[in-house]
């Protein structure tokens, strides 16, 4: 399975880099034609534009969404995530904060695994 991923500050980039799947960087123009996992932080819509735009294209091949953020910003937490698993009627299967644990990464790995 592989993962397309869009890191802002490099913590989801140095998280998908633990998971040793294939995994690919998002910008407005990566067009996937396989299945993959969608790995994002959290942030205004703004800041994820390029996420929206890749999403509008390549929904139909999302399988999951896995999600960073920080709890303390509470109901705010993942609400990124949450907005894309709305529009896209795709499930959010894992949430983590910041660059995650290393359980984090074990349950991860479970998960990009089972599909």
């Amino acid at each position: 399975m592989k993962i397309a991923y869009y890191s802002v500050t490099r913590q989801v980039a140095r998280f998908v880099k633990k998971l040793n799947f294939p995994a690919l960087e998002i910008t407005a123009t990566l067009t996937l034609s396989e299945p993959f996992i969608l790995i994002i932080p959290t942030y205004e819509k703004e800041i994820l534009q390029d996420v929206w735009d890749f999403m509008a294209e390549n929904a139909q091949n999302c399988q999951a969404i896995i999600a960073s953020g920080n709890r303390n910003f509470a109901e705010l937490y993942i609400y990124s995530a949450k907005e894309l698993s709305a529009a896209y009627q795709i499930p959010i299967v894992y949430d983590f904060e910041f660059n995650g644990t290393s359980e984090d990464v074990e349950k991860v790995k479970e998960i990009i695994e089972s599909y």
